[in-house]
């Protein structure tokens, strides 16, 4: 065989856009920028985020902060908006936690599947925050894939990322998640590749993000338990999240099947002033395209 008939017609891709979020408030980047320019299909294996601030940070992890819900097509890929940094696993410190000025954040979500995207259709994000101290925050976000073989026949279905999270408020020393926050919505089953967890300390008053601490090695004096829908006991003891998601990812890998319509049930005990606990849930479904 030439090295002409092997020849797959199969390129590396990145798309990349950015907008900046304030406060309280919503964007969206550039859509046109992460749109393949060429009637091809595309597969994205990655996606990235790179969080930009111009305040002193005293070593924010800005993902902490700023959420996102992503649309292809008709199909979600978050219900709700979701953290970033529930998204992604735990990288050095140094890449989440800049403490220079301008600060910056990186984060890199490997989807449990490559996203099949089809020529002419573009992955939508759409990024929002709550009230923190922090003036603007530039978000990067960037899809890492290739483009599919000409040869290559359309997929019957589609195999959709979704992410789900659980946010605790400010100030309730015991909270529990409900049955809006980490379920599967749909009438099909959903594959869950891992569990995330995170705690956010703020140190002000006011509830003022100037430092958040990720992974908290111990969880404060923070403990959880995990419940399935049938009541199973999937943290049985009273354990803190530094334990549940390990320390080295801040994700717990459980490799399991949620049935259509399940939840998981997280309680919180011990909160402390001015902390938060983040819990999400990662996995993958099959659509039809």
């Amino acid at each position: 065989m030439s090295p002409r008939d092997s020849f797959q017609g199969i390129s590396p891709v990145l798309l990349s856009s950015s907008c900046d979020v304030l406060p309280v408030n919503s964007a969206i980047p550039d859509i046109g920028r992460l749109s393949y320019p060429f009637r091809k299909a595309i597969v994205i294996e990655e996606i990235r985020w790179t969080l930009r601030t111009d305040m002193a940070s005293g070593g924010a992890n800005l993902g902490a902060l700023v959420s996102t819900k992503m649309m292809l097509g008709q199909h979600y890929l978050m219900r709700d908006p979701t953290p970033i940094w529930l998204l992604g696993t735990t990288m050095a410190s140094l890449q989440e936690e800049s403490e220079t000025v301008p600060a910056y954040s990186h984060y890199r979500w490997r989807l449990p599947e490559p996203l099949y995207v089809e020529a002419g259709q573009v992955l939508h994000p759409w990024f929002t925050r709550g009230n923190d101290s922090f003036g603007p925050i530039n978000v990067q976000v960037s899809y890492a894939g290739r483009t599919v073989a000409p040869n290559q026949p359309r997929p019957k279905l589609l195999a959709v990322p979704y992410a789900a999270s659980w946010v605790t408020k400010v100030g309730n020393v015991y909270q529990q998640s409900n049955e809006f926050d980490l379920f599967n919505p749909f009438t099909i089953p959903l594959r869950v590749q891992r569990l995330t967890g995170r705690v956010v300390q703020l140190f002000t008053a006011k509830a003022e993000a100037v430092k958040v601490l990720t992974p908290d090695v111990a969880g404060g004096a923070v403990t959880l338990l995990i419940n399935d829908s049938w009541g199973g006991k999937m943290v049985n003891n009273n354990t803190g999240p530094g334990d549940i998601f390990d320390l080295a990812r801040s994700a717990w890998t459980v490799d399991t099947v949620m049935p259509p319509k399940g939840i998981y049930e997280v309680r919180a005990w011990d909160i402390p002033d001015f902390t938060q606990v983040h819990v999400g849930l990662i996995g993958v479904r099959e659509e039809a395209l």
